[in-house]
């Protein structure tokens, strides 16, 4: 591979590097950045890597793309680069990939819905789960985090690579979705009628999980056909909204297991 050396922050390719931080930009371009020796390794072949970006003192193992630009920088120039505060010398411009509803899994008939969920630690912590109990992908409704935010990113650990993220504009498209399949949408809620574990998950399922104050919106409970409550015998009001998915997910994993 030829690497380029890049020695000032005014360098073309830098600031362009630079502008990808502002979630907008990165938007608009259809790119995303990912950070890390662990995340950069997993890249999976199918995902166009448009360049990686190497600090001056990273020694490690560099991934040949044949498709990609590489660069070394100064470490000052790679840290203004990086999302984190302790960077570990590599990361890589990456393509985003656009899923539509037609091209979702239904091999394991099992989904997650997202519906307005805000917190990137919780977007990416339910990709990660939702790919370790088998689910077929997830589906985010318009106003949920971006799944390519760096902070979406860092917490999937790897899993956005493993499981289609499709955006619709309503829970409404996501439940006429579900129900084409001939599967159920449940809904954790404070008012649900049976415990989750009173529910069958044995047909096809899609779990939502809604905003992380406000929970699911009137026309998402109303959509659902089961609503259910995670038991909660001690003194807090709610569960964080990627706990209540862990727990909902892992007992869909129990029945079916």
């Amino acid at each position: 591979m030829r690497i380029l050396t890049v020695e000032s922050s005014k360098n073309a390719e830098y600031k362009k590097l630079l502008q990808l931080q502002k979630e907008a930009k990165a938007r608009k371009d259809g790119l995303f950045l990912l950070e890390g020796v662990r995340a950069v390794s997993e890249l999976a072949p199918d995902w166009q890597t448009e360049s990686i970006w190497l600090a001056e003192s990273f020694s490690g193992a560099v991934p040949e793309r044949s498709e990609a630009r590489y660069y070394r920088i100064p470490d000052a120039l790679f840290g203004k680069a990086a999302g984190t505060v302790h960077a570990q010398g590599i990361l890589a411009v990456v393509r985003r990939k656009h899923w539509s509803l037609q091209e979702m899994p239904v091999k394991a008939g099992f989904w997650i819905i997202l519906e307005n969920l805000q917190d990137p630690g919780n977007a990416g912590t339910i990709l990660r789960t939702a790919d370790a109990c088998g689910a077929d992908g997830l589906i985010c409704t318009k106003g949920t985090v971006d799944v390519y935010n760096q902070k979406v990113v860092r917490s999937a650990m790897g899993s956005l690579f493993h499981l289609p993220v499709v955006s619709v504009e309503s829970i409404a498209e996501a439940a006429a979705f579900v129900h084409a399949q001939g599967g159920q949408m449940v809904g954790t809620h404070l008012k649900g009628a049976t415990s989750h574990t009173g529910v069958s998950y044995q047909r096809p399922t899609a779990i939502v999980i809604g905003n992380e104050g406000s929970g699911m919106s009137p026309e998402a409970a109303d959509l659902c056909d089961v609503l259910v409550r995670i038991p909660m015998p001690g003194r807090a009001e709610s569960l964080n909204a990627s706990v209540a998915a862990g727990v909902m997910m892992y007992e869909v994993l129990r029945q079916r297991s």
